[in-house]
């Protein structure tokens, strides 16, 4: 063999060994009765949508897509003919099938391998059922009053919301289907208005919590975020009289009043993931600390002595440690009796930022109901105000 030959084959086997592997996601399928037709797969952006590929339908109208996967956070692309589409969501490397005929590929089509997906196509039969609905009242009023035909079109899409809002936004508010529901128009208006309708700015605030927390990096969660945020603005500023009062809603402690607190999971001691919802009927006591400190052995003390005298009245301790050593974490925190789970990602953890946590420890109250109610300075408050709590 030609020695130049083999040298520049090593040389670009070791450069393709070198380059990293990038993450893709494949589509394949069928769209039949559209020969002759070009096929689009495209990324459907917050202010644009990107092609990413296309094909020439042939007689079979079989096709195969493969690009590559979104980073930090799901994504949405669509399979577009002309002006019928099917709507897809991706967030990981998965394969997904899909068949359709061309004439009602946007209600019929079959998809397989994505939960996500067939959910998606759940939410978008329901928006077309309402968009058919909502024309059939317009074209069959007559001579209905102009009051009670929008009274019947605000009924239609009242009944919509409350379909999203019970069937895939707060049973799962971190899903993609919970996200892209608060974002459905009709006729270009959106149907959740997170700055008119205070219901709609906690549904918006319930999935900016749970974004926050799977995907802090993401352009989609700091769109989501700042829409809570000047949604929950807008809504206080209607009903308080000082406007300098509704500054402080522009704060994460502000989305905690609203929707009761930022839900967190994390690992006990034992591996075991616990979350501060499960302890809803308890007084909570949420703690943000570190166990590696000088103060530590003193504050958990004051901690048992609370324990100790509230817990046969339904009183817990929800303690998050945010020690950059989990082995010393683990033996510390062994042998108490209350929850304490622990976050890897130390200082750094995401949940110091939800609470607006600057210096630990931190001590928030949650009353039975899940609600967080106060931020206790000293120790003797806190054992005032968990005692007023348990009373009521």
């Amino acid at each position: 063999m030609n020695r130049s030959y083999l040298a520049v084959s090593v040389i670009l086997l070791l450069t393709a060994a070198c380059q990293p592997s990038v993450n893709r996601f494949t589509v394949n399928g069928e769209i039949k009765e559209a020969e002759g037709k070009t096929l689009y797969l495209e990324q459907i952006g917050l202010s644009k949508i990107v092609a990413l590929d296309s094909v020439k339908l042939d007689s079979k109208g079989e096709f195969s897509f493969s690009s590559p996967s979104p980073e930090n956070c799901f994504d949405f692309y669509r399979l577009r003919v002309d002006r019928k589409s099917i709507n897809l969501v991706i967030d990981s490397t998965e394969t997904l099938r899909v068949t359709a005929s061309l004439p009602t590929m946007q209600s019929n089509y079959q998809i397989e391998g994505s939960e996500n997906c067939s959910k998606l196509k759940e939410i978008v039969l329901l928006q077309m059922d309402l968009m058919n609905n909502l024309r059939n009242t317009i074209s069959d009023s007559g001579a209905m009053m102009v009051s009670l035909r929008q009274q019947r079109i605000n009924e239609l899409i009242e009944i919509f919301k409350t379909d999203l809002k019970n069937g895939y936004i707060f049973p799962d508010p971190s899903s993609p289907c919970a996200y892209y529901s608060l974002f459905i128009s009709v006729d270009g208006q959106m149907v959740f208005d997170p700055q008119g309708d205070r219901d709609d700015a906690k549904c918006f605030a319930a999935v900016a919590t749970q974004m926050d927390i799977l995907y802090p990096d993401a352009v989609r969660t700091a769109h989501l975020h700042n829409t809570a945020l000047k949604g929950m603005v807008k809504t206080r500023t209607a009903t308080t009289e000082s406007p300098e009062s509704s500054e402080t809603a522009q704060t994460l402690e502000s989305l905690v009043e609203e929707i009761g607190h930022f839900e967190i999971e994390l690992p006990d001691v034992k591996g075991k993931v616990r979350t501060l919802g499960s302890l809803k009927g308890k007084v909570v006591l949420l703690d943000f600390t570190a166990y590696k400190t000088d103060w530590s052995p003193n504050y958990n003390l004051t901690m048992r002595q609370l324990y100790n005298k509230y817990s046969s009245q339904g009183f817990e301790i929800f303690q998050v440690s945010v020690d950059p050593d989990e082995s010393f974490w683990v033996n510390a925190a062994v042998n108490l009796p209350w929850v304490c789970v622990y976050d890897e990602n130390a200082l750094n953890s995401n949940y110091l930022k939800l609470y607006n946590v600057q210096s630990i420890p931190a001590a928030f109250l949650i009353d039975r109901e899940g609600n967080l109610v106060d931020r206790p300075e000293d120790q003797k408050s806190l054992d005032e105000k968990i005692a007023k709590l348990l009373a009521e």
